[in-house]
């Protein structure tokens, strides 16, 4: 059987080591060389970050995992005139060349092997697939931490996102106020307002140099938008490359989809809800008539911290309560439709609790308060309109025994 080819291996670290070597020379991965009959077939690539599926044993069974870090990839054809080579010949000698580096087989079998390393300290996982018998592809991971490296804001980048480094923006398209369908992960959400939407050129790829992929750009924007405290509606995750978010910038709700090569920003004009604060003696009205009546109380985003603009409504059921010392209350919380059904859920029933702690902290017993969470599941408006999804979101004072 044929062994790896020791020089070929040799040559593939010392070019990697020198940064001025990646020139013609540099054509293998740095760990593992080459099948003696074989030579490079294209360039070498090299990627910043990237993530791959690999298919490893898991018991009796197997399962895929997703390694994200750099990524070096080549392929393998037989030289000319060499016909001897099998899937079978240089499965095995990788194999044996992973294990002689001290690696450890997670999945091996003939045309498809997975196997990690380690090397100066981090994990390396190697991949070997080919389908023919005269060409394969090698492929390695070496699992880094994902550091960021978008740009600040700048020329025609949207207001509070930048974009990556060599990335040219477009002219971008602004409208006042318009519609614009963003993907969440319960279907398409008709937003309207502001729109600001920027095209991105990506820079030429050159050969022997470290590419930037979509992941590695969908990655940094995952990373700012989470800075930015958004709540994430949809995430295409790997192969899909998008994602979906909406956050609150100084009361200013903004919803964003964003791919490798395009920002799209809605800063949402929503519906106002214009009820009037209902007094004390207004609620027991509502109270006494239909069992329950809906309050528009207001929160920090997606959290179920109270703003001080809240402070009087709850003044307000305070007095009610005071004022109606027989009085029971169950205090119920509902959301729009925005957001997955049991994050809705928690977050109305979290807010609910917030209510009733703040009424109990005004000096009402705290044994003629119950709460509930209800999330979407009794909407009052169709959630297809600012108008309806404003006023799904809301707080009831329900009469309880």
């Amino acid at each position: 059987m044929r062994a790896i080819g020791l020089l070929a291996l040799g040559l593939g670290v010392a070019a990697l080591g020198s940064a001025g070597a990646r020139g013609e020379d540099f054509k293998n991965c740095p760990l593992v060389g080459v099948m003696p009959d074989y030579a490079p077939e294209g360039n070498l690539e090299l990627l910043k970050w990237d993530g791959i599926n690999l298919r490893i044993k898991d018991g009796d069974s197997e399962k895929d995992m997703l390694v994200e870090g750099a990524v070096c990839r080549q392929s393998y054809a037989e030289k000319p005139g060499k016909t001897e080579g099998s899937i079978l010949e240089y499965t095995e000698n990788y194999k044996d060349e992973i294990q002689r580096l001290g690696g450890e087989i997670k999945l091996a079998r003939d045309g498809y092997l997975v196997g990690v390393v380690k090397n100066d300290g981090k994990d390396v996982w190697i991949r070997v697939t080919g389908t023919r018998e005269d060409g394969y592809v090698v492929e390695e991971v070496t699992v880094t931490p994902f550091t960021p490296s978008l740009l600040p804001p700048s020329g025609n980048d949207y207001r509070l996102l930048g974009h990556m480094p060599g990335y040219v923006a477009q002219a971008p398209d602004k409208k006042n106020f318009t519609q614009h369908n963003f993907p969440t992960d319960n279907g398409d959400l008709n937003i309207r307002g502001r729109l600001y939407q920027v095209h991105y050129n990506s820079p030429d790829a050159k050969p022997q140099t470290q590419v930037i992929t979509r992941e590695e750009v969908i990655s940094n924007y995952r990373y700012a938008l989470r800075n930015l405290g958004a709540e994430v509606l949809r995430d295409g995750g790997y192969g899909t490359e998008n994602l979906t978010a909406r956050f609150d910038n100084h009361g200013q709700l903004i919803y964003i989809y964003v791919d490798a090569d395009n920002v799209t920003a809605m800063e949402e004009k929503p519906f106002q809800v214009t009820i009037k604060l209902p007094t004390a003696d207004a609620m027991k009205d509502a109270l006494d008539r239909e069992g329950r009546i809906a309050l528009y109380v207001n929160f920090d985003f997606a959290k179920a911290s109270l703003k001080p603009d809240a402070a009087p409504v709850v003044a307000e059921v305070v007095n009610l309560m005071k004022r109606n010392p027989d009085l029971k209350l169950s205090i119920d919380g509902h959301t729009d439709n925005i957001g997955g059904h049991d994050y809705n859920q928690k977050l109305s029933q979290d807010r609910a609790a917030s209510v009733v702690a703040a009424v109990v902290a005004g000096g009402v017993d705290a044994g003629r308060l119950q709460s509930h969470g209800y999330g979407v599941d009794k909407p009052i408006a169709p959630n297809d309109t600012d108008e309806g999804r404003a006023k799904n979101r809301r707080v009831e004072l329900v009469k309880a025994p």
